[in-house]
């Protein structure tokens, strides 16, 4: 079993970021790996429980949603939840957990393989 570490950075519907990460831990989870991905600079819109468009059949909090019910651990840049007037991550659909950068140094600490996604 690998630990893998994930850095998305890029908004969620900003470009293709949100949906290769989805997709690459989907896939490491389903081979037994584990995943953690850390939530950076715009990235931390991902997981709003309030998102709707209802001509989408799947959104970002649906994805970490899937992800987190196969075991991946999420967890948001507190800084930058709080910059952007998230406030401490109240709307994030329940498992998503708010740290900070030391909490990303950890991550990167433990892991085999780290991975970024800059938008």
């Amino acid at each position: 079993m690998v630990k893998i570490g994930i850095m998305l950075n890029a908004a969620p519907f900003q470009n293709q970021s949100h949906y290769t990460a989805v997709k690459i831990t989907e896939a490491a989870l389903d081979k037994g790996h584990e995943v953690t991905i850390f939530l950076y600079d715009e990235a931390v819109y991902s997981p709003m429980e309030a998102q709707e468009f209802p001509e989408w059949e799947r959104l970002p909090k649906d994805d970490f949603k899937r992800l987190i019910e196969k075991g991946a651990e999420i967890i948001a840049c507190g800084l930058c939840v709080d910059l952007r007037g998230l406030e401490e991550g109240k709307g994030y659909i329940k498992e998503v957990t708010v740290g900070g950068l030391a909490d990303f140094a950890n991550v990167v600490s433990l892991v085999d393989k780290i991975i970024t996604f800059w938008g």
